[in-house]
């Protein structure tokens, strides 16, 4: 896992109540052909078969996080939302246990495994897996 700081997003100016959901995605510069959840990328990593992201929705008290995976073809092939209803997930801590499985913490004391199947070994299986921690 490579901590790159290849992937930027697109600023929104004006209210936060009128910003749209999605934000276009950028690499190296040029943009991509496709649009995220969120505005803010709090951490990405490039790792051999896909590229992990992980964006905020940059709204104290409400804080969420969006998970995504994208192909080298820079297709989304997974992703996972974390969303602030009633809670905030403001990521405090991220690390990687073995290949292709995460501890994600929130706020300090909310921990999550998350785990990356790509690329799939069953044709329905899930690609991003999230399960509480206790």
């Amino acid at each position: 896992m490579i901590t790159i700081d290849n992937f930027t997003i697109e600023k929104h100016q004006g209210d936060y109540e009128n910003r749209p959901l999605k934000s276009a995605l950028h690499f190296n510069g040029e943009k991509l052909n496709l649009k995220v959840s969120g505005y803010v990328i709090e951490k990405q990593f490039e790792l051999p078969n896909y590229f992990l992201l992980l964006i905020n929705w940059d709204c104290p008290f409400e804080e969420g996080c969006e998970i995504v995976v994208l192909n080298k073809d820079f297709k989304i092939v997974g992703n996972y939302s974390f969303t602030p209803f009633y809670h905030s997930y403001l990521l405090t801590s991220f690390c990687e246990l073995s290949a292709n499985q995460y501890q994600l913490v929130f706020n300090d004391s909310d921990s999550f495994e998350l785990i990356v199947n790509y690329p799939k070994r069953r044709l329905f299986s899930k690609v991003v897996c999230v399960n509480k921690i206790n």
